[in-house]
């Protein structure tokens, strides 16, 4: 399944949804035959004018905007929706990059309550802090929420603005080496500062859109199930997915209902709650650890540059890609599938559908989906012959190579 596959999950084509901001590039499209409307704090005009002077878009992207249903505040949808004539409620809500910029999650995710049927979906997707350009930034927490909340806040405050712009990270380009991690924080302290004083004097409230919330895919998780435990939220955690390919993660929350919990509920959520507060740690652990290792890699690779030794070091983004994703367990089946003999790319590359790295590929998605990553290597047959590989969820590829070729394990042709 593709990822836009796995976002548009719960939206089929003949069920009545909403998208937020869409853009050029609707997931839900309506030139696809999806039932779907489109909401916007700008109209289609004003969209229009702004893809065709949008430098990063061809023509023919820019001449993709559809029209726009609703125009407002994605915080009013259920207002937006009454004053269109929706009565009706919605099978399922898309929200893609656009929730960690909502002033007021809480007041949002309450207005999608109102206008979904029950059991409907709010699917979100949202980027990472631990790979973007909150990298430097603290995780939200509910008790921000919450105090937006009970301010019915309606735009981003001065310290949210403070708090992106002096501390917003970018990759470290050239300066890797010298780098700690693979993010810098760009040198913005004192302009931000004296913006902030500024505003404060002017009393200026212009509207400036930044982060309002920062997540990695646990926080997030954590935050939806307080929320909802505290009755300031409708929706149920379905699932959160941690997209490893193209970074964030996107979630799938069900509409459920305010309750209060029963005491067997009451136990079980505190239990979940901490097994989530350990994982955001191991999770932080993790970051540590894989930039510990691009480190070394980058250095390595620096020092031996000029050598045969250094073009073997040489990192692939995809590498790249896989340390800032912080799995520091996938690093080594990476470069045991990489590197194996019964991996081709170009046999691979032939029969699968995909962007970017063939063996990233193979790892996070193809051998889920049955794939076989060379001529001479089956992927369903090697679980087959190894149900306890199976059960583990490891990749067969990267099993034989680390463990399964030591121990004798019968290789599976195709």
């Amino acid at each position: 399944m593709s990822r836009r596959d796995d976002i548009l999950k719960h939206a089929a084509k003949d069920a009545r949804g909403i998208e937020l901001g869409p853009y050029f590039s609707p997931l839900a499209a309506k030139r696809d035959g999806y039932n779907c409307l489109y909401l916007d704090v700008f109209d289609t005009q004003t969209i229009k004018r702004r893809a065709a002077a949008d430098p990063f878009l061809t023509p023919e992207q820019a001449a993709q905007v559809e029209p726009i249903d609703l125009v407002g505040d994605a915080m009013r949808i259920d207002e937006l929706c009454r004053d269109a004539g929706e009565s009706e409620p919605f099978d399922y809500i898309i929200s893609a990059n656009n929730f960690e910029h909502l002033p007021n999650p809480i007041k949002f995710l309450q207005a999608c309550g109102r206008v979904l049927k029950q059991g409907g979906f709010l699917s979100i997707v949202v980027p990472d802090k631990s790979g973007c350009l909150d990298f430097y930034r603290p995780r939200t927490s509910l008790t921000a929420w919450i105090e937006a909340f009970f301010e019915d806040r309606k735009r981003p405050t001065h310290a949210q603005i403070f708090e992106q712009v002096s501390m917003i990270a970018r990759g470290a380009g050239e300066q890797a080496f010298a780098a700690a991690f693979s993010f810098v924080a760009e040198r913005n302290l004192r302009e931000a500062f004296d913006d902030w004083t500024r505003k404060r004097v002017e009393k200026d409230d212009a509207y400036f859109d930044v982060h309002c919330s920062a997540f990695t895919p646990n926080s997030f998780r954590l935050l939806l199930t307080d929320a909802h435990f505290l009755g300031l939220s409708p929706f149920i955690v379905e699932e959160v997915i941690d997209d490893k390919v193209q970074g964030g993660f996107y979630a799938h929350l069900r509409l459920d209902s305010y309750k209060s919990f029963s005491p067997q509920e009451t136990a079980e959520h505190y239990a979940d709650r901490q097994k989530i507060l350990e994982q955001i740690i191991v999770d932080e652990a993790n970051v540590l650890e894989t930039e510990r290792i691009a480190q070394i890699f980058e250095n390595m690779s620096q020092r031996y540059a000029r050598t045969r030794l250094g073009r073997a070091l040489a990192a692939p983004r995809a590498f790249g890609l896989l340390l800032r994703r912080r799995d520091v367990k996938l690093v080594k089946p990476y470069f045991a599938i990489r590197s194996s003999v019964l991996f081709d790319p170009a046999f691979y590359a032939e029969r699968v559908w995909f962007k970017g790295d063939a063996a990233m590929h193979y790892l996070l998605h193809g051998a889920n989906e049955g794939c076989d990553p060379g001529p001479f290597f089956s992927t369903d047959g090697y679980l087959r012959q190894n149900p306890d590989v199976a059960r583990k969820g490891m990749n067969p590829l990267a099993h034989y190579e680390l463990f399964g070729r030591k121990e004798g394990r019968k290789l599976a042709l195709r």
